[in-house]
């Protein structure tokens, strides 16, 4: 299942990170804090040493400047005091901009042009953030509408300040006089860098015309782009059925789906919990159709004409800026750097895996064919899921549902923390009664496991409700950065959507969702242990297509028998964990679909680079043409996947490969774990120090040789779903050749 991220960009393209899965493990439940109310402004916290024995044998990080809380979240709007206070931002932004741009560009210093656009814009994006936010989680439907207005308000507003040329000609000011002379360090340096490169991307070495037409595409994308994403959160499509229909679903699934107006069936949603349970369990073939059907026709009648006009919005863009297509425009800032690096690596992947590919389809094929004794059957797109969990089953005697009743989501949780403190020198303590905006929400302190300094906070959000955002996701809500009396601490939120408990027993988990639980809980991580002193260089803001792989790096604990010893207990018997046989048999199973799973990420990522690459794409038609020829799924030609697709108007468009390109790198940087010790404290250490610690500060490929000593390369990733570099025609290093500065 893809995973999803969501991006906030300010007028310097800072990125207000979110996305991706969690993590789990198992120990004990954290310790529980009193709450802390949210302050009007920013204290300084004061911590003393924690009388408990330290979590890690790793060498305590030297002492850092003094932490500073982060408010805590407010959700208490009316539609009409939320709106109100978009509008203020944009008002107190222009105002401190105003200033900026008075100063006599003679009397420019670093701190009040590069470091005081930074903080300004910084600010501003924050506190945006904050309020679209609301739509993501917030309860009442108006309050909603309201913050995706919001989010489009400032969407549009981004756009406008961005390709304000009096703020570009104050930063070049100081850049072409007292910048030259002055003594600037790494971070100073690297944010001059990094600002000048997203103005010229915002057009202001345009001619003046240019430029106007440049703001006008960007906020119409802008307002495309928010509609279709508030399309499908607000999607209610669903399907009634039959209890019958649902043989090979499990009885506490149905118990708790909701019934049809009449009472004479029952509902499904095309939500995550309804969805993939079904697609993977039931039997019934004509329901998985009919489910998959409802499933690729989210928004579709209006999201398919937002999509198309993004598309041409886009590429209209990239034009003027110079470049010859929108991936273009899109990998220049990212590890790949350009468009033909992203197509040179899917066309290997997608070599590399047509072998495993065609093993499973037979298998798949063969398997279909015998419980249904025709002899012409084929796999179609409804059905690989149910083939390929029934294949798991069959030849790994693995179960997913058997697999869930071990996973208990507090055990899992509990679990999570525990290996996290463990790896990284951290401990988390739970607040106790804090203000939430829902039953079950909860908040986090994490704090330094040596000097009990309080790093981070963060929220969880973890199961699904109508107007919820419906996928798995990160939300940072305040970057850490430097602040005048310290270093203020990062606020996240952690929003998943699995399977809510019912009938008075716990959640469960499946494995997925375990291994997406690690993933997530991964980009908390990131977010919460950054040292970077500015907001745009802290946390996850980091090049696009790295910025999954210190997450997806994490996943890998999620398999080790000494970790699911932790985070599973045996249904019969609480104090036992899940049989070690059954460990074994998940953790060789892991890859054995890599050949359809990762098929499918060459096929979005693919489609991602194809509709990026024309200048009027039919984005159906090309969905549809790419599924056939790398997955090779017959499916209904009147579905359409593409309006369903969120990440093509949520921030990853031209940057979809990076989940599999980011997933080659998490798997390199394992390397060292596997050699090391999965729990080895100064292992930890130093990928908290060299890789999450430094953000942006440097680019990924540095961060990588500095962790790994060496040059990057695909070789574990190959070997890890079984492809040999000769297999995929690639025996060269993956890792690219460093940005020219």
């Amino acid at each position: 299942m893809s995973r999803v991220a969501r991006l906030a960009g300010s007028a310097r393209s800072v990125s207000v990170g979110l996305a991706l899965a969690l993590a789990a493990c198992g120990g004990s439940a954290p310790e529980v804090a009193p709450a802390t109310p949210a302050p009007a402004t920013a204290p300084v916290v004061s911590e003393a040493p924690s009388a408990a024995a330290p979590v890690s044998a790793a060498a305590p990080a030297p002492a850092g400047p003094r932490r500073v809380e982060s408010p805590l979240l407010e959700t208490h709007y009316t539609p009409e005091a939320l709106t109100a206070a978009c509008a203020q931002a944009e008002t107190d932004t222009d105002a401190k901009l105003a200033k900026l741009v008075a100063t006599p560009v003679a009397e420019l210093t670093f701190d009040t042009s590069f470091g005081a656009f930074e903080a300004i814009t910084a600010e501003y994006v924050e506190t945006a953030s904050r309020l679209e936010f609301m739509k993501d989680i917030h309860l009442d439907g108006k309050v909603r509408d309201a913050a995706s207005a919001c989010e489009e308000r400032s969407g549009k507003y981004l756009v406008t300040l961005s390709a304000r040329k009096d703020l570009f000609d104050a930063m070049r000011g100081y850049q072409n006089a007292q910048g030259k002379a002055a003594t600037l360090d790494v971070q100073q340096k690297r944010l001059i860098e990094l600002t000048m490169r997203d103005f010229h991307r915002s057009g202001l070495d345009l001619a003046e015309k240019d430029r106007a037409e440049l703001v006008k595409l960007r906020a119409r994308l802008s307002e495309l782009e928010s509609k279709f994403g508030q399309n499908l959160g607000e999607d209610k499509s669903s399907i009634e059925v039959t209890a019958a229909e649902l043989d090979g679903m499990p009885a506490d699934f149905i118990a708790r789906l909701g019934k049809s107006k009449d009472g004479k069936k029952l509902v499904l949603t095309t939500k995550y919990p309804d969805f993939y349970p079904v697609m993977e369990n039931a039997k019934s073939e004509p329901l998985r159709r009919k489910l998959l059907h409802a499933f690729n026709n989210r928004a579709a009648a209006a999201n398919t004409k937002l999509l198309n006009e993004a598309l041409q919005l886009r590429a209209q863009a990239a034009k003027l800026l110079g470049f010859k297509t929108h991936l273009d425009f899109a990998t220049e800032p990212k590890m790949a750097h350009d468009g033909k690096t992203v197509q040179a690596f899917l066309d290997r992947m997608q070599t590399g895996l047509k072998p495993g590919l065609k093993t499973l389809v037979d298998k798949m094929t063969e398997l279909k064919r015998t419980e249904t004794k025709d002899k012409k059957a084929v796999i179609n797109a409804w059905d690989w899921r149910f083939y390929m969990n029934g294949l798991r089953k069959r030849d790994y005697a693995l179960d997913d549902e058997a697999v869930r009743a071990y996973l208990p989501a507090p055990k899992v949780m509990a679990g999570m923390f525990s290996v996290y403190e463990r790896i990284f020198g951290v401990r988390f303590v739970e607040v106790q009664n804090p203000t939430v905006w829902t039953d079950g929400v909860k908040l986090y302190e994490m704090r330094d496991g040596q000097t009990n300094e309080l790093l981070a906070r963060f929220y969880t959000d973890m199961y699904p409700r109508e107007g919820k955002y419906g996928h798995a996701a990160e939300f940072n809500m305040a970057p850490g950065h430097a602040v005048a009396d310290g270093y203020r601490i990062p606020l996240s939120v952690l929003v998943v959507n699995f399977e809510p408990p019912s009938g008075g027993k716990v959640a469960h988990l499946s494995m997925e969702e375990v291994d997406t639980l690690f993933h997530e809980f991964g980009h908390v991580m990131h977010e919460s242990l950054t040292e970077a002193r500015y907001p745009s260089l802290a946390g996850s803001s980091v090049a696009r297509d790295f910025v999954e792989a210190p997450s997806q790096m994490l996943e890998n604990w999620a398999y080790q028998p000494d970790v699911l010893a932790l985070v599973s207990e045996d249904p019969t018997d609480a104090t036992k964990p899940m049989p070690r046989d059954l460990m074994e048999k998940i953790a060789h199973a892991r890859h054995f679909d890599a050949g359809v799973a990762y098929s499918r990420q060459v096929f979005l990522g693919k489609f991602d680079t194809a509709i990026h690459t024309q200048d009027k794409p039919d984005a159906d038609a090309i969905a549809r043409q790419l599924s056939h020829d790398i997955t090779g799924f017959p499916e209904d030609k009147d579905t359409h996947f593409a309006a369903t697709f969120g990440h093509m108007m949520g921030g990853y468009d031209g940057g979809y490969y990076g989940y599999l390109w980011s997933e080659v790198f998490s798997t390199d940087m394992f390397t060292r774990f596997q050699k090391e010790g999965i729990f080895n404290p100064q292992t930890g250490r130093d990928y908290r120090e060299k890789v999450l610690a430094r953000g942006r500060i440097e680019d990924a490929d540095v961060l990588l040789r500095d962790f790994l000593g060496r040059e990057p390369n695909e070789v574990a990733f190959l070997a890890s779903v079984g492809i040999t570099p000769s297999k995929a025609d690639h025996a060269a290093p993956a890792a690219p050749a460093p940005a020219s500065k």
